[in-house]
């Protein structure tokens, strides 16, 4: 974990970085936000606060990982029609696969240091061998495109892009431009996990199935369900309160509507949609943390983690490995197919570059438009 600390008098910051398993806990956050805001108004000494801080951190966690794993399901279930054009069969699937990713990420990797290292790339070998199988049960009616990028669309690195986007805003380049650069390395990884995945099973059954489309789908007016939902399950995954998700929930819909409808007007341009799906957000959070005195990072987070799957939709980028899993399996050697393969491979990088892009441009105009002088008295849009 890369932690920066500004220091004021001499306009210097410095960069630590933290050995420990890195995770997110919203309610934790918000307290420990409340007790920076007392010490910053010299409400709280600097001694209550390291206490305060200390019994925050010895706090057991709202939900047992058991229950994340079961909203993990969820939310890969809700987020399969609403941004992958699954139908209602691909919403079961998306549950059962994504519970099992569920599953190595809450139980498997928590246990294993060793295992944690190469978690992304192991769970999406297995979505994608899952995914390919069932989609090649003859008249299953199972999307294959639908399932396994809805199986992986929570461990997308939404959060991950999210702060390296609010560390370049407060001028800490070394932790932003790290984190951005994490953010596209984790994706090509989930890229090759991936096209890995669908080469083992195109190799084991050689009828396959190609299609990354789906048939059917299921109607957008269902998307008033699926998107408060996958909302909901984000916040409660990551350990928010009842009290928090009404706010980050109509703040993470609210984003999904400039999507939604940029996205109809401005085609395969992912930044651009990006980037006014997340001014919005930020200008709601903003306002959040001016009006009622809320934390606008915890308030904005599943509003972000909602785009990045969108975006990522868009573009199709997360299944361009199934062309280059043929070409494997295929064993073909020109230079077509090794040019092909390339781009494929770097595609889901590109597509993230893109959606960083966009995201941390909206972020900026959206605090340039609620605070044009900044803040004087606490900390601007930072974690």
């Amino acid at each position: 974990m890369i932690v920066s600390f500004g220091d004021a008098t001499t306009r210097t910051s410095e960069v630590q970085l933290v050995r420990c398993n890195q995770g997110l806990n919203l309610w934790k956050l918000h307290q420990v936000h409340s007790i920076y805001k007392l010490v910053i108004h010299d409400l709280m000494s600097v001694e209550e606060a390291n206490s305060g801080i200390d019994a925050i951190l010895a706090q057991k966690n709202l939900y047992p990982p058991w229950v994340c794993v079961l909203l993990y399901g969820f939310c890969s279930s809700m987020v399969t029609p609403f941004a992958f054009s699954g139908d209602w069969i691909n919403m079961a699937t998306s549950f059962f696969i994504g519970t099992c990713v569920g599953c190595l990420q809450f139980i498997v990797s928590q246990r294993s240091n060793l295992y944690s290292n190469v978690f992304e790339v192991t769970a999406s070998i297995v979505v994608s061998f899952c995914g390919r199988a069932l989609g090649s049960i003859p008249k299953s009616n199972i999307c294959f495109g639908a399932t396994v990028q809805g199986s992986l669309a929570l461990i997308l690195p939404g959060y991950i892009i999210l702060c390296g986007s609010l560390e370049l805003q407060s001028r800490n380049i070394v932790a932003g431009a790290v984190r951005m650069f994490y953010a596209i390395i984790y994706s090509l990884f989930l890229g090759f996990g991936i096209t890995l995945g669908a080469a083992l099973f195109g190799w084991l059954y050689h009828d396959a199935t190609n299609e990354t489309t789906c048939a059917k789908h299921v109607s957008p007016w269902f998307r008033f369900i699926f998107v408060p939902a996958f909302s909901i399950g984000l916040a409660l995954i990551n350990q928010a309160r009842w009290t928090q998700i009404p706010v980050m929930t109509f703040i993470s819909c609210c984003g999904y509507v400039v999507t939604y409808f940029s996205g109809l007007h401005f085609k395969n341009s992912t930044e651009f949609t990006s980037a006014m799906a997340a001014f919005i957000i930020g200008i709601l959070g903003n306002f959040y943390s001016r009006i009622w005195k809320g934390l606008a990072v915890s308030a904005m987070l599943p509003g972000i983690f909602v785009q990045v799957p969108s975006g990522v939709a868009s573009q199709s980028s997360l299944l361009a490995g199934v062309q280059s899993a043929n070409e494997i399996t295929n064993s073909s050697s020109s230079s077509e197919a090794a040019t092909a393969d390339l781009s494929s491979s770097m595609s889901f990088g590109i597509t993230m570059i893109q959606v960083s892009i966009g995201i941390s441009v909206g972020l900026f105009a959206s605090t340039l438009f609620v605070y044009p002088f900044g803040k004087k008295k606490t900390g601007l849009f930072t974690l």
